[in-house]
């Protein structure tokens, strides 16, 4: 039987590949109707400036390619509304291809939308704003799969995510409800966050509306657990063990942003 882990990025991951930008506090009191298009053209214009293949997004896909192991897959989630992983993974296993099998869907599930523009973007999610109520979250294609396939899944990553505004807390409302009939009930969580306050946070939400689940917490950035390659998800049997060499030698990971983080500390 197949496994999968079900990621979730928050913008940690988007400002590791030099997407920093974020809504400017004089927009926040504008109506929504005026603040999404403000926010579409700017994000896009952000990513006009950002290489086509950041280059850790490639080392990560790269580690799960290689170390992977038979039986197990990865799927990909996001509160962003920028579509950079997206974007990587359709240059890599453009539409009609055939994807590898360590990867469940090249589909990146955007839970509060997202900016790309798609020729038909009628099933996806619309775009959320972190001052909306719940209630602004309509039904779509898109919501309904990801979350029909995160109530089955056992395995979850969280990389820079404290899922504190109400839009976001919305999903563990919804997976509380179901938790003990299925599988997500008895779940194992990693989550990855620099911050020991949003690790701490992060981890009460999830143990709240999950309490049977197992939440461990790494006090890394992305980029530093990447250099690791992600020894937590070697000892869950996910990826094989691999031989030890810093990631900044052998794929180019600049030293000055591993310098500065902190050490890894898991509870």
């Amino acid at each position: 039987m197949t496994q999968t882990v079900e990621w979730f990025f928050g913008r940690g991951i988007s400002i590791g590949c030099g997407l920093a930008w974020s809504v400017p506090d004089d927009w926040k009191s504008l109506p929504r109707e005026v603040q999404i298009p403000l926010i579409i053209d700017a994000i896009l214009q952000e990513m006009s400036t950002i290489e086509q293949d950041p280059r850790d997004l490639n080392v990560f896909l790269d580690i799960l390619a290689a170390q992977t192991r038979l039986g197990w897959q990865h799927r990909f989630h996001t509160t962003n509304w920028d579509y950079l992983l997206q974007r990587v993974l359709t240059r890599r296993f453009p539409t009609g291809s055939e994807k590898p099998n360590w990867l469940a869907s090249s589909h990146v599930y955007h839970h509060n939308g997202t900016v790309e523009v798609a020729t038909d973007n009628s099933h996806r999610s619309p775009i959320l704003l972190e001052s909306d109520s719940p209630s602004a979250r309509t039904p779509s294609l898109e919501s309904n799969k990801a979350f029909n396939e995160l109530i089955w899944a056992r395995t979850f990553v969280v990389v820079g995510m404290s899922f504190e505004c109400s839009v976001d807390k919305f999903l563990f409302k919804a997976l509380s409800r179901v938790q003990e009939n299925l599988p997500v009930g008895e779940s194992y969580w990693l989550v990855v966050n620099p911050s020991r306050v949003t690790l701490r946070d992060t981890r009460n939400i999830i143990c709240d509306a999950l309490p049977t689940s197992t939440v461990r917490t790494i006090r890394l950035n992305f980029n530093s657990w990447l250099a690791q390659k992600f020894p937590e998800l070697q000892s869950r049997g996910v990826l094989i063990p691999c031989r030890k060499k810093i990631l900044s030698e052998e794929w180019g990971v600049s030293q000055s942003r591993l310098r500065g983080a902190p050490s890894g500390v898991q509870d």
